[in-house]
């Protein structure tokens, strides 16, 4: 089911899109439960790009055109530690670039719109993206969780979620980290050998395409992340600077909404 939601959800392209057709298809398959969407496709993911954020817009009004009463949860991630993470995540699905060119520190386009449709840091000014939804929905539909207060417990977070959005609190569930970071020396190899496959992103450099090099390269280097202890990639300092200036004013905005005690507390650039 989850493949055919975000297919006509997200996918349906804006001539075809009908809410009242979706909402009809979406009661015929869950009935009278509550329905619960979650991805972060939803406000554009990391392998969609950016733009001029024309496709976090479209989805935005599509969903509040859908389900005009919905509640809305945004869950957000100190930009410092986020980006760390979005940029492993490029190197795993087969990228090859730099930090900066990956972050747009150092440009790789001299005419906007060849770069159009990359990744954009654009997407963590979270103060954007919720005035944008609270514009939609209204400030008491729209709520707001922090990543660093899940990690830090578990399970204080889900029954707090629970409470605030009138949810039975699961039971017995396993809390092992999935999809973690890699390590520092599994980054590097793996961005080497991406050189060699297409991998699962076109933004990157390569010079032939041996498809089984990436599948086998992946498995074998999460496999040695899973069973060595190696440090955890972590941007150098020159990178880290440029995102305590690129999100300092948006986090002072994002203040009216989180407390600047907590926003600190958690290392978010202020």
């Amino acid at each position: 089911m989850r493949k055919d939601l975000f297919d006509r959800l997200v996918f349906t392209d804006i001539y075809s899109y009908s809410p009242s057709h979706f909402r009809g298809w979406i009661t015929g398959e869950a009935g009278s439960k509550r329905l619960i969407i979650c991805d972060e496709i939803l406000v554009g993911g990391l392998d969609i790009g950016f733009g001029n954020g024309e496709f976090v817009l479209l989805m935005s009004q599509r969903l509040h055109d859908t389900f005009p009463d919905s509640q809305v949860v945004i869950l957000i991630r100190n930009q410092h530690t986020a980006l760390e993470s979005a940029y492993s995540h490029y190197v795993m699905a087969g990228g090859t670039y730099s930090p900066s060119r990956f972050l747009g520190i150092k440009p790789m386009f001299i005419k906007p719109y060849m770069g159009y449709n990359q990744f954009s840091t654009k997407l963590f000014e979270y103060d954007k993206l919720i005035d944008l939804y609270i514009s939609l929905f209204g400030k008491d539909k729209v709520h707001i969780f922090l990543y660093e207060d899940f990690a830090e417990n578990p399970n204080r977070f889900i029954a707090l979620f629970c409470n605030t959005l009138q949810l039975d609190a699961p039971q017995g569930q396993t809390l092992n980290r999935l999809n973690a970071r890699y390590s520092y020396i599994a980054l590097q190899i793996q961005r080497f050998l991406n050189r060699f496959a297409l991998g699962n992103t076109p933004f990157k450099q390569y010079f032939i395409n041996f498809p089984s090099i990436y599948k086998i390269s992946r498995s074998l280097i999460l496999a040695t992340d899973k069973y060595c202890s190696f440090p955890k990639y972590k941007f150098d300092k020159k990178v880290h600077h440029w995102v305590e200036l690129r999100f300092k004013e948006s986090n002072q905005c994002l203040s009216q909404w989180v407390s600047k005690e907590k926003l600190l507390r958690w290392g978010y650039p202020l």
